[in-house]
């Protein structure tokens, strides 16, 4: 009778402890960012440098969902949509992007959001060589 107790007090141990496991790797694989280097918030993140992007500039995420723009480590930026430094209007884009556009000096950090689903160029009209693409899913 004792070995039965024992036997059914490790499967149920083992039952739970596998429950457990499942729960917590499930709870990570909800956090990941991926492309889109965000996490729970939905937020990802561009980093820019003193005349380029650095790390990632190719970010996929949610509408209604932001990018936030750090300038910490970098200089004076001019961002707008289009290429090449040169402003293009793109239907849907954040107004922060549009012809007047958004100026970084170096330790800005400015959170756009976008509502509107979509792929953004964003380029900076300072330093022709520095793009993004924010794809914005529904």
């Amino acid at each position: 009778m004792r070995r039965r107790i024992l036997a059914r007090g490790l499967a149920l141990a083992s039952l739970v402890l596998t429950i457990a496991l499942g729960l917590v790797l499930g709870l990570a694989a909800c956090g990941g960012g991926g492309s889109s280097g965000g996490g729970g918030s939905g937020a990802a993140t561009i980093t820019m440098g003193g005349i380029s992007f650095s790390g990632t500039t190719d970010v996929t995420i949610k509408a209604g969902q932001a990018v936030t723009f750090d300038d910490s480590n970098g200089g004076s930026h001019h961002l707008v949509t289009g290429s090449n430094g040169t402003f293009s209007q793109e239907a849907g884009a954040p107004a922060e992007f549009g012809a007047n556009g958004t100026n970084f000096n170096a330790g800005d950090t400015k959170t756009i959001t976008f509502a509107t689903a979509g792929t953004y160029h964003i380029t900076c009209t300072f330093h022709p060589s520095m793009e993004a693409n924010i794809t914005v899913t529904s």
